[in-house]
Formats: C-alpha cells, sequence, structure tokens
C-alpha cells in the first residue's frame, strides 16, 4: 500500500476512509502546525501529503521528489505550497474550492458591518458592566446603505459578497484581474474600476484575491495615502496582501477609519499595535469556520488524494501543467 502523511484533524470517519487506501502517518495540526524543517524530518518517504495550515516549500518538495506523487491542501488557496516546485517534478496539487465560498462571504459582511457599527466595543461595554445611563451617545457608527463597497478579487467568493451586500443597499465597485462579463456584472449590479479609483471612491475595501507575486504588499502605503479618510478596509483574503506595518501607521494617523482582519501578515502573530485599537475588529484566519464547511473540507482533501493515488482522478487540480 502506499504511504501518505496527513498534517490535519480527522474525524473517525475520515482517518478510516484514507486506512482503507493508504498506511497512514497523522499529525493533529489542532495541536500544532509543524515548521517546514519539521516536515521534512517527519514526512519524508511519503507518496502523498494532506496538509493543512503549513509550509510545504521547495526543501520538502525537493528532498522527496522522487517518491512524492500528491499534495492535497485543506484550503482553496494553496499560497502555502511551492506550486511551481511541485510542477517541475509532477507531483500533483490538490485544494478544496466551492465548499467554504458560501461561510467566507458570511463572515466578511459580519467583520464590515461589526466595524461600521461598533459591534465588537459595544458588546464589551455591556459585558463590563459599563452601561449606566442613556444610551443615545454610546457608539455611533457608520451607515451601509448608499455608500460603496469596494471588492478586490471577484472571484466565487467576491461574487457571493456582491449578492449580499446588494441586500444591505450598498453600491458595488470591484477590481479583478480579469473583468467579469457585462452581463455577470449587471446581475451583480457591480462596476469594473482601476484599483486606485476603487480605493479612491470606496468606504469599505474588501480583499478577496489571492495571494501571489503580483498581491504580496498590493495594500501598502500608497494605497493607503489615496483611500477615503473614513473608510475601511476589510481583509478576508492572506494576510500578506496587506503590508501591515503601513496598515497600523494608517490608522495611527487616521489615514483610514478602521479595519477587520480575518488573516495577517505573520499569522499567527499579530502585531500588537492592532490588539489596542478600538476601530480594528480582529479574527484568527477563521473565514470557512463553521463545522458543516471545515469537515466539509477535510472530507475533499482526503477524497481528492485517493481518488488521484487510487483511482487517477485529476478533479480540484491546480497545477494542471503537469497532465
Amino acid at each position: 500500500m502506499k504511504k501518505i502523511f496527513v498534517h490535519c484533524s480527522l474525524t473517525e470517519n475520515q482517518e478510516s476512509f484514507l486506512r482503507k487506501h493508504f498506511i497512514i502517518k497523522k499529525h493533529d495540526a489542532n495541536e500544532s502546525v509543524i515548521s517546514t524543517d519539521e516536515l521534512v524530518k517527519v514526512a519524508g518517504k511519503f507518496e502523498g501529503i494532506v496538509c493543512q495550515g503549513n509550509l510545504v516549500d521547495k526543501k520538502y518538495i525537493k528532498e522527496n521528489k522522487n517518491i512524492l506523487k500528491a499534495i492535497s491542501n485543506v484550503a482553496v488557496g494553496y499560497d502555502n505550497i511551492d506550486v511551481e516546485e511541485a510542477t517541475k517534478y509532477k507531483i500533483a496539487v490538490f485544494n478544496t474550492p466551492n465548499i467554504l465560498d458560501d461561510v467566507v462571504a458570511d463572515l466578511t459582511l459580519g467583520i464590515l458591518i461589526s466595524v461600521s457599527r461598533k459591534i465588537c466595543l459595544g458588546n464589551s461595554y455591556v459585558k463590563a458592566d459599563k452601561w449606566k445611563k442613556n444610551s443615545w451617545p454610546l457608539f455611533w457608527g457608520d451607515d451601509l446603505k448608499g455608500e460603496t463597497v469596494g471588492i478586490i478579487g471577484m472571484g466565487n467568493i467576491g461574487k457571493k459578497v456582491a449578492r449580499r451586500v446588494n441586500a444591505f443597499g450598498l453600491n458595488i465597485v470591484y477590481h479583478n484581474r480579469n473583468r467579469l462579463d457585462k452581463n455577470t456584472e449587471k446581475k451583480l449590479s457591480a462596476n469594473y474600476l482601476d484599483l486606485k479609483s476603487l480605493l479612491m471612491q470606496s468606504k469599505y475595501v474588501v480583499l478577496l484575491t489571492p495571494l501571489n507575486k503580483e498581491t504580496e504588499h498590493l495594500i501598502n502605503k500608497n494605497a493607503f495615502d489615496v483611500m477615503r479618510k473614513d473608510s475601511f478596509i476589510i481583509n478576508m483574503a492572506r494576510g500578506k496582501i496587506i503590508k501591515e506595518e503601513d496598515l497600523v501607521s494608517a490608522l495611527e494617523n487616521n489615514k483610514i477609519a478602521g479595519a477587520g482582519l480575518d488573516v495577517f501578515e505573520f499569522e499567527p502573530k499579530v502585531n500588537k499595535k492592532l490588539m489596542t485599537m478600538d476601530n480594528v475588529v480582529l479574527m484568527p484566519h477563521s473565514g470557512s469556520a463553521t463545522y458543516k464547511t471545515r469537515i466539509g473540507m477535510m472530507d475533499l482533501a482526503c477524497k481528492n488524494i485517493v481518488n488521484y493515488l487510487v483511482h487517477g482522478s485529476n478533479d480540484n487540480l491546480v497545477n494542471k501543467r503537469i497532465l
């Protein structure tokens, strides 16, 4: 039987499913995330790896190029994997698309509303038993209806967000690597803008673009300098899309009104200044964190590696150039 390494928490059913097809060695990613050096030590000589959260880089891939055949990522994004190196050695890389689109869109709206209406501040205020008088002057926030939301990255999740914000009466502009067709734009009530124009016009800037060489530090000092002073930035994509020190500076100097972050440049480390700011809402990379979705992602990651190594299926293959 083929051997695979699983860096992921598994349900009993998922582990049983994999053991029908493979000899497996596992590490529960809920306990800790294995570093690259540790991965090289404990996960060598395996034909497949199921990974969640950890970095599968050039070093690991190169050292296992003669035996490694497949990497199944428990995420829709795959910036934690050196896909180019894997492709070089014809190692298949898989992801778990579509399953998490709705719940990430839901949390995007939740964070957007939280920063605009100061929900976290109000919650803490009431729980601290500080509410002793008329609530009229407390926690005045910002309107949604009639304002403009700018979506950077109009993929599957971006489209789901657009449909949701339509219900709140927001105007939608977007920027994407490829412009949508006019029919889709009409259905979403979304207007295409270049990046600078989007940043200048939007009250709420939502990041949903993949992380790559073009988008790393896409939002930096130059971006914050052109944004509205009353604007909020919401990052649901990848932390490195924002240059975090520039974000902190923009918030400290009132270049923007606030931020909602589910991801961070150096996660799980979070800039301590962000933790002290009342106009910032923080979540621990939880966009897909519902029971149904996370179990579904793990299910699909397991199926992907079985389908490829056992049945020769290419469903959800990221690097199609290996075919």
